[in-house]
């Protein structure tokens, strides 16, 4: 039998969940798996404009 102080903390609200788990629910398990794809998207955005704006500009003095 698990003690009380062999336990963790839900990865997105905080609620204790066991220890072998990283979320208490398929919800939170969901939601933190959106913002992944949504950060890695941003991520992707981010250097997509820096890359174009480096062309921009490498093509502009060069004409």
């Amino acid at each position: 039998m698990a003690s009380a102080s062999e336990h963790r903390h839900c990865k997105v609200c905080g609620r204790v969940c066991a220890p072998e788990e990283l979320f208490c629910s398929a919800e939170c398990q969901t939601k933190r798996e959106r913002l992944e794809i949504q950060r890695r998207n941003l991520t992707y955005l981010l250097y997509g404009s820096i890359v174009l704006l480096a062309i921009l500009l490498i093509s502009h003095y060069l004409v």
